[in-house]
């Protein structure tokens, strides 16, 4: 029993840290997102190289959402068989 606990534990430590991972780099595409918005108020950008950086950055967010969805999905799925097996 205490070996299953341990495999438990073990198993919601790796998903905290995947989370901070993920939280890390949606934090990376916030930045970018915010760089892009101050890059137009200095000036002297053209609108592509905003337009560019702005895509970019929704891109990197929605990616790392749907890494992360799935990335709970399989966490949650190898959790539930360690805790009834």
């Amino acid at each position: 029993m205490a070996s299953h606990n341990q495999l438990v534990k073990e198993q919601l430590q790796h998903m905290l840290f995947g989370t901070l991972l993920f939280v890390c780099l949606a934090s990376i595409a916030i930045a970018l997102d915010m760089g892009a918005d101050s890059i137009v108020r200095i000036g002297g950008v053209s609108r592509f190289t905003y337009l560019v950086i702005e895509t970019m950055a929704h891109a990197l967010l929605v990616l790392d959402l749907c890494l992360f969805v799935l990335y709970l999905y399989k966490s949650s799925i190898t959790l539930v068989k360690e805790i009834f097996s």
